[in-house]
């Protein structure tokens, strides 16, 4: 029965498609040892049962099993002394474990060429009849020396051992006692075999047939394996590097050369990384994300293992006769005694790896200055989600001077501030906003804000006041309805009401913009080209879309007054505009001579702090409505 069970393991083991590395090879020299023992032991016994078998033929091969039985036990030993440490970089105590089974293997040993002349283990009388020696059982002591040697070396480093090995840990002594209860119920029938195939059995069940780790496309390690592992080095307060790749504009592949080809190429790829660096383990992160868990030695290694990673993967990947670059994005980040818990970095991986394809140059590396950040945006988003609840965000007000002195309009802007107290800068807040989708539900509470502002003061100076909306509010298709509705609730002409608009905005979809635009702008409320001169500047975002009105940012003022060539472009700027029947506005006027020039050179409203600060809406309401 126990040679049945180790051919079946034997064919199991080589039908599955995996890596032979070095573990691999251990198990399965220690399958096919078992096998030979299971036939060595049946050959001895054939042997002594037979009159005509030499006594030296029967010495021979009653020794080689008996050295072979715990030469398998002790690479049984080492198998799990490597699968428990395989999340351990400090190697000691798998150097004393080696050396503890070579001792008691040199030991066992001695024993049997001392068994040649005294028989303390075993001997054949004159009549061939097989006989046990006062030292027969040392072979079991043996095993017990090693089980023992098992325990120690999990107690030691319990924190980093998987829950297979606890699985094995709990398992054995139940077993153990099974057996030995057998034996003493059948002394004649000998256990070896069956502990054998017993013992392959529970390590194929425990890491060789653990598909379920794998990722099935690739043969790496999936996104539940690496969390294990990297929950195992933290709890253990190893040192590590891991080193992700995520492939951009994959979808490019499969459309080119078909899905299966994709799928080649993705395995190609996860078992190139899997070779480039020793000791690295390779885990598919994501779809098209993969991640490497490399032993961290110093920061110029690290350095140097990135380096590799990503000269790889810039070169050229090959399947059959197809040959392409693969557009990637890189990241690495080096735990070495932070306080993190496994959920926290797989937080900080994500959002890294988010950052690093926004990047200019695709690649980043996660040190402790991007950690801080991180963790400031998340309690950011935090105090944000927590502030649209309770309803903490305020709208303030920055209003604008017109060309005749007055201040008929005025720009809502959204201050925030934090649990002590202390505000929280738009150039914080907005950007975190935006990326975690909040900024839709900011702009609404800003537009509700507005509208009830505007209903309370009906016979104000300010005869309309804008607010700024992103991308998200005009995905939606109801958004004109949702403006209008509001609108009307509060008794308010569309007319008093500007939206101010981004050319980022627009460029997400200009055809979709256009049409929007058009459908409220005709139903009376009117848009404000915003921060002209940010980089996205474009002249005929002026001429298709149906703006009223440009308002030229800050960033063109730099020496202005004074220099030559900011004169200049603002004075063109402003004649040009105006030539296309649209009224300009500038923003961000700070000192007088600023605010002088301007007026100088026909600019139709100027906002900034030289005139007002963004003020809250009591003060607001007092002094301006």
């Amino acid at each position: 029965m126990a040679f049945i069970v180790i051919v079946v393991l034997i064919l199991y083991f080589y039908e599955r498609r995996t890596v032979i590395n070095a573990r691999e090879k251990l198990y399965r020299v220690c399958l096919w040892l078992s096998l030979f023992s299971i036939i060595l032991d049946a050959v001895s016994v054939f042997a002594a049962g037979h009159r005509g078998t030499p006594y030296g033929v029967n010495m021979a091969l009653n020794s080689i099993y008996f050295m072979l039985t715990v030469i398998i036990c002790s690479i049984i030993a080492a198998y799990v002394f490597i699968m428990m440490l395989a999340h351990v970089y400090d190697k000691k105590c798998l150097i004393r474990a080696v050396k503890g089974l070579a001792a008691v293997n040199i030991i066992y040993f001695a024993a049997l060429i001392t068994n040649i002349r005294t028989g303390i283990l075993f001997y054949f009388d004159n009549a061939g009849r097989y006989h046990r020696g006062v030292l027969n059982v040392l072979g079991y002591g043996v095993m017990a020396a090693e089980i023992v040697m098992v325990y120690i070396c999990y107690w030691r480093n319990r924190p980093s051992v998987s829950e297979s090995i606890v699985r094995i840990i709990r398992t054995l002594p139940p077993i153990i006692a099974l057996m030995c209860i057998f034996q003493l119920c059948y002394p004649d029938m000998l256990m070896n075999g069956t502990g054998m195939a017993i013992a392959n059995l529970i390590l194929f069940i425990s890491f060789q047939n653990r598909e379920f780790k794998k990722d099935h496309l690739t043969k790496v390690g999936n996104r539940e394996s690496f969390f294990e592992n990297i929950s195992l080095r933290l709890a253990g307060r190893q040192h590590f590097q891991v080193v992700m790749a995520a492939l951009r504009k994959f979808d490019v592949i499969n459309k080119n050369y078909g899905h299966q080809k994709g799928d080649e190429f993705l395995y190609t790829i996860a078992t190139e990384l899997s070779r480039i660096i020793p000791k690295a383990e390779v885990f598919r992160f994501g779809n098209v994300e993969f991640a490497l868990i490399i032993p961290f030695e110093s920061e110029e290694k690290s350095k140097e293992n990135y380096s590799i990673v990503k000269k790889r993967c810039q070169g050229v990947w090959s399947v059959g006769d197809i040959h392409t670059h693969i557009k990637t994005a890189f990241m690495y980040l080096d735990c070495v005694g932070q306080q993190l818990t496994p959920s926290q970095l797989m937080d900080h991986l994500e959002y890294a790896i988010q950052k690093a394809k926004e990047a200019p140059d695709r690649s980043i590396h996660f040190a402790e200055s991007e950690i801080q950040k991180y963790e400031e945006d998340k309690k950011i988003l935090e105090i944000m989600q927590r502030s649209v609840e309770l309803r903490r965000f305020r709208v303030w007000y920055q209003p604008v001077r017109h060309k005749d002195g007055s201040f008929s309009s005025a720009e809502a802007l959204l201050r925030l501030n934090d649990y002590e107290g202390n505000p929280v800068p738009p150039s914080r807040f907005i950007p975190i906003a935006e990326e975690s989708g909040l900024i839709d539900e900011l702009s609404w509470i800003v537009l509700e804000e507005v509208c009830e502002l505007l209903e309370r003061n009906p016979e104000s100076s300010i005869k309309s006041i804008s607010i700024n909306l992103s991308m998200q509010q005009f995905a939606d298709a109801g958004i004109e309805k949702r403006i209008l509705d509001c609108l009307k609730r509060h008794h308010l002409q569309p007319g008093r009401l500007k939206i101010e608009v981004t050319e980022r905005v627009l460029l997400q979809d200009m055809r979709y913009m256009k049409n929007v635009m058009h459908n409220m702008n005709r139903a009376g409320i009117g848009f404000y080209l915003d921060d002209f001169g940010t980089g996205y500047s474009n002249l005929a975002s002026v001429l298709e879309f149906p703006f009223e009105c440009v308002k030229i940012d800050r960033s063109l003022l730099i020496g202005f007054p004074g220099n030559t060539d900011s004169e200049v472009l603002i004075k063109t700027l402003i004649d040009l505009f105006h030539s296309l029947g649209q009224v300009v506005v500038v923003e961000g006027i700070e000192k007088a001579d600023q605010a002088e020039l301007l007026r100088e050179m026909g600019a139709d409203r100027i906002q900034g702090y030289y005139y007002s600060k963004p003020l809250p809406e009591e003060i607001f309401a007092k002094d301006y409505l």
